[in-house]
């Protein structure tokens, strides 16, 4: 009887996750692990054991691999990530064998205040990385973060202890973004992950910006209830900073626009204009997480709820006024933007300009790799498909129908 594969853990270190990376495309491609090795000159042996996170791989082997399987770069990239947790373990680190396998630390007090430092300064340049690039090749590095932290917060002090639980609760949501591209369980996951260490280390700001993420991911499922009673159970909390009070209310105003509640969401849209431009943020936080909800993110999520209430071109117009003026640099809003825009044209009847704005939108999503703006591309590409007669409409059918495809083979 052949024998059961082992079960791969990739978010407990980035050798596991190059590991399970490797399986993935390795049988993609149908390759045996002694086929695989026969191709890239090393034993079927050594392979399995990459893949199971039991031998560090060469830049050699990694990059003969990235070649004979053609991942499109995905491998490559964890070359840097794997070369910084192979350093790691030469200064202190090492990959524990225990039952959960991760990242074990034997480090003095000093370096472990230098790390916790360097978490957030990482963690604020990734997130601004993300918005212009995408998300792709970050996943094993904040894996490698929330591994390390784990490990330290179970022999630091009360005081140390919090301020780790506070690190691993912004990588679990930040992680939460990236798996929100690709596996929506996975990305709920990890915000119930990112909930409970921000309750267990007593950060009210931080569990309500959490609350208010779940509360996002509800009106991506179309629950308007389950999001609206989120958003209020945060704001319910009397120590909020103005923006994420602000990124609050937005939540509930969304879920009232989806409810068919105009008079409230116009309320909660409004408060959500007066408080965003608030300069206060919480200091239990490190990084200031609302710091992107400005009088720009409210617009855009006011346009939405035009959308949402059956008001496309008053929609449109907000999109239109708000995207003249847009930062080169938040490509992946950008690409969800023109997404709406697309779909209120096409629902204000504007079929040639529903079909520009829908191309404009997926090549944004291509080149930064957002499943999520290709979620929101859908709508459109139902109501364009219905218009054969429109050469435009007809092109980005078929450019949206291949690159659809292309995500669903990565």
């Amino acid at each position: 009887m052949a024998q059961v594969p082992r079960r791969l853990t990739p978010h407990r270190s980035v050798l596991h996750g190059y590991g399970a990376a490797l399986r993935k495309w390795r049988e993609c491609r149908g390759l045996s692990q002694r086929a695989l090795g026969r191709l890239v000159h090393v034993s079927g042996d050594l392979i399995g054991k990459v893949e199971k996170a039991e031998r560090w791989p060469s830049a050699r082997l990694i990059e003969s691999c990235e070649a004979a399987l053609q991942t499109g770069g995905e491998l490559v990239a964890f070359l840097s990530d794997l070369e910084r947790e192979r350093r790691l373990t030469g200064v202190g680190y090492r990959l524990a064998g225990g039952a959960d396998g991760q990242l074990g630390v034997v480090m003095n007090h000093s370096e472990e205040t230098d790390l916790l430092r360097s978490w957030h300064e990482k963690l604020a340049s990734l997130a601004t990385a993300g918005n212009r690039t995408g998300y792709a090749g970050m996943a094993s590095t904040a894996h490698a973060q929330i591994s390390a932290a784990a490990t330290i917060g179970r022999r630091s002090s009360s005081t140390d202890r919090r301020n780790v639980l506070i690190a691993q609760a912004m990588w679990a949501e930040f992680l939460s973004w990236i798996d929100e591209q690709s596996d929506a369980a996975e990305a709920d996951a990890w915000l119930r992950r990112a909930q409970q260490h921000a309750v267990e280390a007593n950060a009210p700001a931080l569990a309500s910006y959490v609350l208010m993420r779940q509360s996002q991911r509800a009106l991506e499922r179309f629950d308007p209830r389950q999001a609206a009673a989120l958003a209020q159970q945060a704001l319910d909390e009397v120590r909020l900073p103005g923006r994420i009070r602000a990124l609050l209310l937005v939540r509930q105003a969304q879920a009232f626009a989806m409810g068919g509640d105009q008079i409230s969401c116009v309320a909660s849209i409004d408060e959500a204009h007066r408080v965003a431009g608030s300069a206060d943020w919480d200091s239990e936080l490190p990084i200031d997480v609302g710091v992107h909800c400005n009088p720009v993110y409210v617009t855009a999520h006011e346009a939405q709820c035009r959308l949402l209430l059956g008001q496309p071109a008053a929609a449109a117009d907000l999109y239109e006024q708000l995207l003249q003026d847009w930062p080169s640099q938040w490509r992946v809003d950008e690409a969800l933007w023109r997404s709406a825009l697309s779909t209120a044209y096409v629902n204000s009847g504007n079929v040639e300009r529903a079909a520009t704005e829908a191309t404009n939108a997926l090549t944004l999503a291509a080149g930064t790799s957002s499943g999520r703006a290709l979620r929101w591309l859908n709508p459109t590409a139902v109501a364009l498909r219905q218009q054969p007669g429109v050469p435009e409409a007809v092109a980005f059918v078929l450019a949206y129908r291949q690159a659809t495809l292309e995500a669903c083979n990565h």
